[in-house]
Parts: C-alpha cells; sequence; structure tokens
C-alpha cells in the first residue's frame, strides 16, 4: 500500500499557541490598566490628604493683588510646561522618534507631576514611564529621560539659587547647613549627570533588573537640560516673587533677586527629601527661614502657607488645562 502523503498542518494544533499568547498579552494589558488606575486613586487620595492638612482659617481673611496673582500664576503653569519641553528634548537626543505630539507628552506628563504628593520619589519617575509606555515609546528611554530631567532640574536651579542668593549682603544670615546641602546637591547631581558616569550606574541597574542596555546619554542631553532648567529656575522663582508682591506691599524691587533665589533654594531642599510629599515641611522651613530675613515673622509664615496651597492650585491647574488640551489626541 502507497503511503498517504502527510496532510496539512492541523489550524486546531496551533490554536492553543496562540490562543495562549493572546490570553498573555491580554493578561498583561489588564494588569497595566489596573496599574494605570490604581496609580490615579493613589494621586487623588494623596493631593486631598495634602488638602485636608492645610489651616484653611488662616486664609479667610486674605488681601491680595489678585491680577497679580494671575501672573503668578501664569508664570508657574510656564514652568510646568517647560518641564514638558525639557522631557521632549531629553528624548528627541536619546534617539526617540515618532514622538507623540507635544499636548499628548503634556497630558502624560501632568499627571505624573501630580504624584509628586504621594511620599516618595519613586511615583513621580515611574508614572511618567507607566503612562508614557502606551504611547510606543520605549521603556529603556523613557526611564533615562525620566532620571535624566529630575536630576536637571535639581542642578539648575540649585545651582542658578545659590548664585542669586550669593550677590545678595543678606546672604549671611542663610543657615550654612542648607547653604551646604544645596551646594552638595548640585555637585553630586552634575557628577551623576556626566555621561561616563549616568550611562554606567543605568548600565548596572538595567543588567540587576534584567532589562537589556538602557539608552546612552552623550553631553549634548546634559548641556540641553541643564540650560533650559537654568532658564527655569529664574521663572519659577519669579512667578513666587510676582506672589509674594501681590501679597505684601513693602517688598522693594531690591528684594526680587534675592525671593527668586530664595523659593528656588527651598524648592531644591524638598526635591532632596524625597521621602516628604511634594516637599511640604522641609521646603516650607526653608522658606520661612529665608523669607524671615526679609518679611516680618507673622507675614513669613503667612508667604510659606499661601505658597504651599498657591503651588498645590496651580499644579491642579497645569492638570486640567494639559488633560484637556490631551483629551483631543485620545490621551485618558
Amino acid at each position: 500500500m502507497t503511503p498517504q502523503a502527510p496532510g496539512p498542518h492541523r489550524s486546531d494544533e496551533s490554536e492553543p499557541v496562540s490562543s495562549g499568547v493572546g490570553e498573555s498579552v491580554r493578561a498583561r494589558g489588564g494588569w497595566v490598566t489596573f496599574a494605570r488606575w490604581a496609580f490615579y486613586a493613589a494621586i487623588a487620595a494623596a493631593f486631598m490628604f495634602f488638602l485636608w492638612r492645610v489651616d484653611w482659617a488662616e486664609l479667610q481673611d486674605l488681601d491680595a493683588n489678585w491680577a497679580l496673582v494671575a501672573i503668578a500664576t501664569g508664570l508657574g503653569v510656564a514652568f510646568r510646561y517647560l518641564g514638558v519641553f525639557v522631557w521632549r528634548v531629553v528624548l528627541t537626543r536619546l534617539g526617540a522618534e515618532d514622538l507623540p505630539r507635544f499636548r499628548t507628552l503634556s497630558s502624560v506628563y501632568a499627571k505624573a507631576w501630580l504624584a509628586r504628593y504621594i511620599p516618595g520619589t519613586v511615583p513621580w519617575l515611574a508614572g511618567k514611564v507607566l503612562l508614557a509606555s502606551r504611547h510606543g515609546i520605549s521603556r529603556s528611554r523613557l526611564a533615562v529621560s525620566t532620571l535624566v530631567e529630575a536630576a536637571a532640574q535639581i542642578v539648575a536651579v540649585g545651582a542658578v539659587s545659590l548664585l542669586l542668593l550669593a550677590v545678595d549682603p543678606r546672604v549671611g544670615e542663610v543657615s550654612p547647613s542648607l547653604r551646604l546641602l544645596v551646594a552638595a546637591g548640585a555637585v553630586v547631581g552634575f557628577a551623576a549627570m556626566a555621561p561616563p558616569v549616568f550611562n554606567r550606574v543605568m548600565a548596572l541597574g538595567f543588567r540587576l533588573m534584567k532589562r537589556g542596555r538602557p539608552a546612552q546619554v552623550g553631553w549634548p542631553v546634559v548641556r540641553d537640560s541643564l540650560a533650559l532648567y537654568g532658564g527655569g529656575a529664574l521663572l519659577s522663582g519669579l512667578a513666587y516673587a510676582v506672589l509674594i508682591l501681590a501679597l505684601v506691599e513693602d517688598v522693594s524691587a531690591g528684594d526680587i533677586v534675592y525671593l527668586v533665589g530664595a523659593f528656588g533654594f527651598a524648592g531644591v531642599v524638598g526635591m532632596l527629601t524625597p521621602l516628604v510629599p511634594a516637599g511640604v515641611g522641609t521646603r516650607d522651613v526653608t522658606q520661612y527661614a529665608l523669607l524671615a530675613i526679609v518679611l516680618t515673622p507673622a507675614t513669613a509664615a503667612l508667604i510659606v502657607l499661601v505658597s504651599r496651597v498657591w503651588s498645590a492650585l496651580v499644579d491642579l491647574l497645569f492638570w486640567a488645562i494639559a488633560v484637556a488640551i490631551g483629551r483631543g489626541e485620545g490621551e485618558r
């Protein structure tokens, strides 16, 4: 009897494999969706807790120049959008192609920015990777760009703030330990951003996590991010200075440079204490110590409270604007 030729491969034999792959993909997508909504819930809970802790009674009789408050708010939102621009520049320098539109990256950035109200630095950094990876950007580039952008913010704002305070004769009244902390943070941050060091540390981290090879950082990335955030330090500090002008009448023009440096300095101290949500506590104490040099203790305490609430509301406004505009791109 002539042996029969083998028939065509039966499709039902391959179905379990393809079905298994499909189930794996669906399961992974389900976990990512769950993680995303859990992230949103954690942000909402942390932000509500932050607002709950505010002593609103202290703000009932607040008298302010609301036109200047509006200008300060505009500057504050502009600084946050500068962060999106820096992030996009870093991603581009790292070789990312076909990036989503700026409005989409802004929506992702604004959501992750609110994660700073969750204790620890990881939620803020990991949130950008989690949310942006949905738009086809490699996790390697996202992880590297997120760390570069955060480090550039600390180094540039710290350096500019120290420079502005150094030209003011009242700098001698600033606590030497605080000056040392910010200076050390700026120096260590710059050293860590040097491509030979940064790339080696990232390669070690990726190797330990078995994640392949990270994107490589070059000097142009460091140069551009530091230069942009150097200007951002002036923009952010100016926003706070204008806020003070809206609340205090006897602040002189000569105090503006000092105030810009003081608020930037306090912000870096807050960023260097990552276990505190949004730097609250350490940033507030530093702000008070610096403001009490040019304001009465009572006025300095009021400014600290107002600036804390104002900053949170600017964060919320930035999120609302970015998400509303990004929704047109299908961002959720």
